[in-house]
């Protein structure tokens, strides 16, 4: 495979290896197949596939930049793991989760803590009203995206301080986009195509990659990307 840069523009490439992707996983585009399938599996993700518990080194980057009256909103909080993580540094939280299997998973691991219930929305990101906090907070919750360049140019309007995303890199974790062009067969990480797309939109931002010990000792990448919301072009 190559992974060398290709001339699709990257939020065009994203596209395409979404596109393609609807061909061999259903789950791709199919929020039906997407809830039945957190229905299976989300009871035993905290036990299977858990990555904040792991993700010290990142978080004091993300917990060093917030303020105890801040409102943070998450996108794809899934069972939570990252949210009691910043709960205890910011003064409210607004999460936006499309899986009720997910968010009651959520409710019944943060029934443990002394925090409120954050208020939810039960939508997609890329279907979410108009909304705003000072920060925005993301890990491992845009797999599903079709339009990057949009979801990211909504997520720096929602943030007023600062917008964090957080990126597993590599199989098994996270399997790269994949497009096939003139017969060729390209890949690229997910991490690094978010950051080609900011770089697209004229965004500064900053990208950093750490070396995270999973609970089944397997040592793999995780990006961290972020920036202070700026003003962008949608051409």
């Amino acid at each position: 495979m190559n992974d060398k840069p290709h001339e699709l523009a990257p939020s065009t490439y994203w596209i395409q290896a979404w596109e393609q992707a609807v061909l061999s996983n259903t789950r791709t585009a199919s929020d039906e197949e997407e809830e039945q399938y957190w229905q299976e599996h989300a009871s035993d993700y905290d036990e299977r596939n858990p990555l904040a518990p792991y993700t010290q080194v990142i978080m004091e980057q993300v917990i060093a930049e917030l303020k105890p009256s801040d409102h943070l909103l998450e996108v794809g909080p899934g069972t939570g793991g990252f949210t009691q993580l910043l709960a205890p540094y910011v003064a409210s939280i607004t999460l936006v989760e499309p899986s009720a299997a997910m968010y009651k998973e959520f409710c019944l691991s943060w029934a443990s803590t002394s925090y409120p219930l954050p208020k939810a929305i039960a939508l997609k990101w890329e279907e979410a009203p108009p909304l705003q906090a000072d920060i925005l907070f993301s890990a491992n919750a845009v797999y599903r995206i079709r339009d990057m360049k949009a979801c990211l140019i909504q997520m720096n309007q929602t943030a007023t301080r600062h917008v964090f995303l957080v990126q597993s890199i590599g199989r098994p974790f996270a399997g790269p986009l994949q497009v096939e062009l003139d017969g060729a067969a390209t890949e690229r990480e997910r991490a690094a195509a978010i950051s080609d797309i900011l770089t697209e939109l004229g965004i500064k931002h900053q990208y950093r990659t750490f070396p995270i010990q999973r609970k089944n000792g397997a040592v793999h990448d995780v990006a961290l990307i972020h920036w202070e919301p700026q003003a962008v072009s949608n051409d």
